[in-house]
């Protein structure tokens, strides 16, 4: 995490605690965050230093759009970062690739925070005189979790590997298809391992989970973006599969 992210998470954790979350999903005022947020300068982030911004490139933007599904931020903070890196005014759309990067950030930012959530509930919540955690059957849910979360976080590396603002298009389309995937396989994992308590509102799972379900959809789905990746697969000259994601799809020198 770069200064510019920790500083971002401080701001967050200060902010926006999960009660205020609440209360804004309960119709609070989010003037005051929107406030902060415009102070705090972030909002300018990836605007280009010529426009007086921050002038980060995209790869140097991931860990802020991952701090916003961390901390469940209830309003759309990485929407307007990447409005403003391109220019987009008012409620104008962002291109579906910048979009679709975006949102993978924060799927794997709410991922990570479920994961967590998970184990730490594993391991205070007692059955038969010892911690759920200690089950087989849980262990095995959390492994499982734990290799789609981070399977996701590569993957939504992957989008970010573009020196501007725009991401390529079939970079982005691994990142969100995947990111989607393991928000749909994540989700029900963490609230089979907090049981039925973990879908109700005093627990803070649901502020993720939600979310997840929300986010999987939005500028693509996973079923989408695998469309767009498989009719790039069958159109390429390589031979292989193999050959065409070391070619095209993964990181220059990787």
């Amino acid at each position: 995490m770069n200064e510019f992210a920790e500083s971002l998470d401080r701001l967050l954790t200060e902010q926006c605690p999960p009660a205020r979350v609440r209360a804004i999903e309960r119709g609070a005022d989010t003037a005051p965050l929107w406030q902060a947020l415009e102070q705090s300068g972030f909002l300018d982030a990836m605007v280009p230093a010529e426009r007086d911004g921050a002038g980060l490139a995209l790869a140097e933007a991931f860990d802020l759009f991952t701090l916003q599904g961390r901390h469940a931020l209830p309003v759309p903070m990485a929407r307007e970062i990447a409005a403003r890196a391109i220019g987009v005014s008012g409620a104008g759309e962002l291109p579906r690739e910048l979009g679709a990067v975006v949102w993978a950030a924060q799927i794997v930012g709410a991922l990570e925070r479920v994961l967590e959530l998970s184990v730490a509930f594993a391991n205070q919540r007692e059955q038969f005189g010892r911690p759920i955690g200690k089950f087989q059957a849980v262990q095995h849910q959390l492994a499982v979790m734990a290799e789609h979360v981070a399977a996701a976080r590569i993957a939504a590396q992957i989008g970010y590997q573009g020196a501007g603002p725009l991401p390529d298009a079939l970079q982005a389309a691994v990142a969100k298809a995947r990111t989607s995937e393991a928000a749909a396989l994540v989700a029900p994992m963490a609230h089979a391992v907090h049981g039925a308590i973990g879908v109700t509102a005093e627990f803070d799972l649901q502020l993720y989970t939600r979310r997840l379900h929300q986010w999987r959809g939005e500028y693509g789905s996973e079923l989408a973006w695998q469309r767009v990746l498989g009719r790039a697969v069958l159109a390429a000259p390589q031979p292989l599969t193999l050959d065409f994601m070391r070619e095209r799809l993964l990181p220059t020198g990787a």
